[in-house]
């Protein structure tokens, strides 16, 4: 425990409670990129294709990506994590 810092042993149970309401709190609202590796990848892709059309090196523009059903609640989650307000309009129809 000293490596934490800390030097009574009940302080240690009381950050462990805390964490724990922390995260009872959070519920399903935080998303991390490396718990979602497809959902980013598929946001990455979407961007490089998109970036692509701008300088004209694809022809024509592509269309929003395909998500699988299991993970459209959290491809919409980072999506708006990562875009934020308005910024995500390259994502909408």
């Amino acid at each position: 425990f000293l490596d934490f810092g800390v030097a009574r042993k009940g302080t240690i149970y009381l950050l462990l409670d805390e964490i724990k309401k922390l995260e009872k709190a959070s519920g399903d609202r935080s998303t991390l990129i490396e718990h979602s590796p497809y959902c980013f990848g598929k946001i990455l892709d979407h961007l490089r294709l998109e970036a692509s059309f701008t300088k004209g090196l694809v022809k024509s523009k592509h269309g929003l990506p395909v998500i699988r059903d299991c993970e459209k609640g959290r491809y919409q989650t980072v999506l708006n994590h990562l875009f934020p307000g308005g910024s995500s309009k390259i994502f909408q129809d």
